[in-house]
């Protein structure tokens, strides 16, 4: 049963991959261990514009201490109306500041360099302050993120955004979740409710251990809330962990 369930994640990678590329981040770092880490998501949407948009992420990460973790992300995009390219690059950090369960809140920082692909586009710096918090049998991961361009083309304005995740383990191993992602776009001239970007939905999340190396993969179906949304997008995320 596992056997053809991976089989169709795998199918996924291949033929799917949206504008955004939605992910929660938790703050806990672990030292030593290496991970390669594919996801995407593709968008189902009556107007053309918004229909059939992709994004593939490959991310190859390392545990630096124990409080430090290091990755390099290639990223490829495909509009709704155009076709699959590849996007940019990206150098990104993960700092633990907090010792897992010592205090009421777990907190990290999140720094992200992209360097746009293209000479006519900016280059972005990323913030995210990252929290998770186990309360009533459910674990609870925020993410506030900051955006900012650089370089020649850069905006001066400072972006956004917001990822959620609520999880309930049911099994061992096995959980189900909710996960909402959204943005107001730049801070200091935030667009109207029906322009800004927001989904919810459900997330089937499972880890696997096979021959020492631990596969952890979900899939998610998120809802747009606002006009501006994609009806629909199918998100998945896999990882192998060694």
């Amino acid at each position: 049963m596992f056997t053809r369930f991976l089989l169709l994640v795998l199918c996924c990678i291949c033929v799917t991959v949206s504008y955004a590329d939605p992910k929660v981040y938790s703050p806990y770092v672990k030292k030593g261990e290496l991970a390669i880490e594919t996801r995407g998501n593709t968008t189902i949407d009556d107007d053309n514009n918004k229909d059939g948009s992709q994004r593939h992420v490959f991310e190859l990460e390392y545990g630096v201490t124990d409080w430090w973790k290091t990755a390099f992300v290639a990223r490829l995009n495909k509009p709704g109306d155009g076709t699959l390219r590849y996007d940019s690059t990206a150098w990104e950090n993960i700092i633990q500041l907090t010792e897992k369960g010592k205090y009421w809140l777990d907190a990290g920082l999140y720094l992200e360099y992209k360097l746009a692909d293209e000479s006519s586009v900016a280059d972005k710096f990323e913030t995210k302050l990252l929290f998770e918090k186990p309360a009533f049998g459910f674990r609870h991961t925020l993410n506030l993120v900051f955006e900012k361009e650089v370089g020649e083309h850069s905006k001066e304005s400072v972006e956004f955004e917001y990822a959620w995740r609520t999880t309930k383990e049911i099994a061992e191993e096995i959980a189900l979740g909710i996960e909402a992602f959204g943005g107001v776009g730049e801070i200091r001239n935030t667009k109207s409710l029906e322009d800004q970007e927001h989904r919810l939905g459900p997330v089937f999340y499972h880890e696997v251990e096979i021959g020492g190396m631990k596969i952890d993969y979900n899939l998610a179906w998120l809802f747009g809330l606002t006009d501006a949304s994609p009806d629909h997008t199918f998100r998945w995320q896999l990882e192998f962990e060694f």
